[in-house]
């Protein structure tokens, strides 16, 4: 499906389990779209885990090429996950795009999250972690799943160059209420930030 057929989906999209065209009719463009991103996660029986927050020393302000580095972050995060071959029901993300006062951009994403044990025991990969990390999972003061997000920080600080290496580029936290997240990550169809649906990064996103 193109990008354009899915902006349109989310005015036209019918289920007998869902909304429906008229049940969309009256509502903004923000609420129609929060509806639809709602009804889909829990239709396509999406679990998300984890809320990411990456921001760039060298930010990009064309929506475009920030997709394209999308494409590139989302390859690096499977690519931690899955060393070798991908698995067909690997974690799924959603990213959406966001924009500063000053135009630069930065990325959110929604993030299913993997047991912790198969991790740790199935995949073999090199990580990077602080001396005081296993100290602190050895005393019982973090859990595997904190040190997983600590190591896929380090990960992707080496791997996507434009992310940097200071504490503000990486931030990784428990997701919370779902529908709450979607909602702060559909506020600037409130504004003039970005044309349309451009926020949401389709073709990277597991949409399907």
């Amino acid at each position: 499906m193109s990008r354009l057929d899915k902006m349109e989906a989310l005015e036209l999209h019918q289920s007998p389990r869902h909304f429906t065209k008229l049940q969309y009719r009256g509502l903004s463009k923000r609420k129609t779209t929060e509806a639809w991103l709602k009804s889909l996660a829990k239709e396509k029986g999406f679990k998300f885990r984890y809320f990411l927050t990456l921001s760039f020393y060298k930010p990009q302000r064309c929506i475009i090429n920030q997709y394209l580095d999308n494409e590139h972050i989302k390859k690096v995060i499977l690519d931690f996950f899955y060393p070798n071959k991908k698995p067909k029901n690997r974690i799924r993300f959603w990213l959406f795009v966001e924009k500063h006062k000053d135009g630069d951009l930065h990325l959110h994403v929604l993030m299913e999250g993997m047991d912790e044990m198969e991790w740790l025991s199935k995949r073999n990969r090199k990580i990077s972690i602080r001396k005081s990390t296993i100290l602190d999972l050895i005393q019982g003061r973090q859990s595997i799943g904190e040190m997983m997000l600590e190591s896929l920080a380090h990960h992707m600080k080496r791997w996507v160059f434009r992310l940097g290496h200071g504490k503000q580029s990486y931030n990784a936290k428990d997701i919370g209420e779902v529908d709450w997240r979607i909602e702060y990550l559909n506020k600037s169809l409130d504004s003039w930030d970005f044309n349309g649906w451009e926020h949401i990064d389709w073709e990277n996103s597991d949409m399907e």
